[in-house]
């Protein structure tokens, strides 16, 4: 058994911030570098040649100062000619239409060369923006395409130059899934029977399942990235809820959301309405067992009241956004700017089940139970303002959350700011002026990344500071070093103060200690760090495999000084099949450092497999 004073503490923060910046040091000595064209991985210089040598096209080395004169769209099929009878499947899948795509085009015939629409183009094909919609979770467009090159060629035309824009679809018609698997239980899962392409108009429809540890739902998903051809995006979603133990009806929700989106750097105006509601049973989970609460008003008597209850809420959110740019070139990246006012109706009750305990067993347990876990039950109205600054500089980088596939990051600082007012008159339970800041910046070149950010938020309410929230992230990607192996680092703290929410963190399991079980340890305070050795990927025709080693460390707990932490070491397999999805299959296999109510030290560890990298 390992034990760590929290003096330990400190002293292994104060490494991984070291380690931090020594290797963040030499990733990132010349950002006006990614004004330059980014260069082609394998599977896109594959599917470019594939194209180029169809329609016998020459690359242009020289475009800069020239006229676009005709752009030549390609879109190629799922399976190529590398992935063998694979490519039988392909008559089964209907590829983007050539209009759908061009309507996307930040660039057009008779405008300049201008590699910095070309690559804001790119970024808009391969990962269409995501929809923060009004309670602050976050939908993300469905992926179309794993490949999205766009490169200059030599034009018949003397004086212009011509482009040729290449996408390779991803299987569209297809089983959607997304799922997280330990101690032997399947901990989630998220899959749907969906058409990601519908009709090759780049829409989306599902009828989606969806499981936790504790429920099920089904319901259908739409989302139209171009309504009526226009920029507008509408998405709409609906999901019927069932206990997962008992198969029960349980709840429901539903979601709206109309947009008029900033869909470039150069958008002036964008505008969008939120509507959600829920009626839903929440649940907190230890390990594969519902967590069980003691009252902290009745010291002397132990509870063991389960943590589940019913939660409602309603939602409305409108608001209409000004974004300010100016435009820089190669040696100054433009700056960002946007004023958003909006208004916000949230109406939230909490409420017990039918089955919570009786009275009898445990007099008012109900409402004291609701008083110290379940949120805040009330109403917000206030109008809001926000402002936003970023400065308009990308790099291109590979093998961070995927192998060999391009991955735009935004670089330099960026800011927001959001103070709001809650008016009684208009429907408020009580006056109240909420206020969050954030500030990020991120540095790269194009094999090294670095990442900090910090956010706070709070609220004014009857004269009290409450929802008092604090986080701090830090991320370093290293350049690839001996034979491509890059070494990830990532350190995140955290802390809830005064919370009408009641928000906790839980650590264990794919939440942050993979060698430990889920939930193992909790409190309003956490803090978690990761440390990973990846291989480069192996490329075998056309999927892509790695490896990695990893280390984590990590505690949950009422208050910083109450931190001891906790460690696991491991290691991991990723997999990646590009004709399905560009987020690697993840493998991992943990094995905890020390011994706790749930988790047992040493063999035979812990085994968990999802999307998406770790961290």
């Amino acid at each position: 058994m390992i034990r760590t004073s929290s003096t330990a503490l400190n002293t292994v923060i104060a490494a991984i911030t070291i380690a931090l910046v020594a290797i963040g040091g030499s990733c990132f000595r010349n950002n006006a570098a990614m004004a330059a064209p980014a260069a082609l991985g394998r599977l896109e210089q594959e599917s470019v040649d594939e194209a180029r040598v169809g329609l016998s096209l020459v690359m242009d080395p020289h475009p800069e100062g020239k006229r676009i004169g005709r752009i030549h769209i390609v879109n190629q099929d799922v399976f190529s000619k590398r992935d063998w009878y694979f490519q039988l499947l392909n008559v089964f899948h209907r590829t983007t239409r050539t209009n759908a795509l061009a309507r996307e085009l930040l660039v057009k015939p008779g405008q300049l060369f201008d590699q910095a629409l070309i690559d804001e183009t790119i970024r808009n094909l391969q990962a269409p923006p995501s929809i923060v919609i009004a309670n602050r979770s976050t939908f993300g467009a469905p992926e179309l395409s794993s490949v999205v090159a766009i490169v200059p060629v030599v034009s018949s035309s003397p004086g212009t130059v011509d482009l040729l824009a290449v996408t390779r679809d991803v299987w569209s018609l297809r089983f959607n899934t997304n799922f997280e698997f330990q101690q032997n239980t399947l901990s989630m899962l998220s899959t749907s029977l969906s058409e990601n392409n519908l009709f090759g108009w780049r829409k989306f429809l599902s009828v989606g399942f969806d499981m936790d540890q504790g429920r099920m739902g089904v319901g259908p998903t739409y989302f139209d990235p171009n309504v009526l051809g226009t920029r507008m995006t509408l998405l709409a979603t609906a999901t019927a809820w069932y206990a997962r133990d008992t198969s029960h009806y349980e709840g429901n929700n539903e979601l709206f959301s109309l947009r008029y989106p900033l869909f470039s750097l150069a958008s002036r105006w964008g505008a969008g309405v939120d509507v959600t509601h829920q009626d839903a049973v929440v649940r907190s989970f230890r390990g594969n067992r519902l967590r069980v609460e003691d009252l902290k008003s009745t010291p002397d008597v132990i509870e063991q009241l389960p943590y589940i209850f019913r939660r409602n809420i309603t939602t409305l959110d409108a608001s209409v956004v000004r974004s300010f740019s100016h435009v820089g070139d190669a040696d100054d990246a433009g700056i960002v700017q946007r004023v958003s006012f909006g208004y916000r109706m949230d109406s939230r009750t909490s409420s017990v089940l039918s089955e919570f305990p009786s009275s009898t067993s445990a007099p008012g347990s109900a409402q004291e139970f609701l008083a110290e876990f379940a949120p805040l039950s009330e109403t917000r109205s206030e109008p809001y303002a926000r402002y936003q600054m970023f400065v308009a500089r990308y790099g291109v980088f590979r093998n961070l959350d995927t192998f060999d596939l391009r991955e735009s990051r935004r670089l330099g600082p960026s800011i927001a700011l959001e103070i709001g007012y809650g008016i009684p008159a208009f429907g408020a339970s009580t006056t109240a002026i909420p206020f969050s800041a954030s500030a990020s910046w991120a540095l790269g070149s194009g094999d090294g990344y670095a990442s900090a950010t910090i956010q706070s938020s709070a609220r004014v309410r009857t004269g009290n500071l409450v929802d008092q929230s604090l986080s701090a992230q830090v991320y370093v990607a290293s350049p690839p070093m001996y034979r491509g192996i890059r070494m990830v680092l990532s350190t995140e703290t955290a802390s809830l103060r005064a919370d009408t929410h009641r928000g906790r963190y839980f650590l264990g399991g794919t939440t942050g200690l993979r060698g430990y079980a889920i939930g193992d340890f909790e409190g309003t305070t956490q803090f978690v760090a990761h440390a990973e050795l990846r291989s480069a990927p192996l490329a075998i025709f056309s999927q892509r495999f790695g490896a990695l080693l990893f280390y984590d460390l990590g505690d949950a707990a009422a208050a910083f000084e109450s931190l001891l932490p906790h460690h696991d070491l491991g290691l991991g397999f990723r997999w990646l099949i590009p004709q399905l999805n560009s987020s690697v299959l993840r493998f991992d296999w943990a094995v905890a450092t020390e011994s706790t109510t749930l988790t047992r030290a040493g063999l035979p560890g812990r085994f968990s497999a999802g999307f998406l990298q770790a961290f």
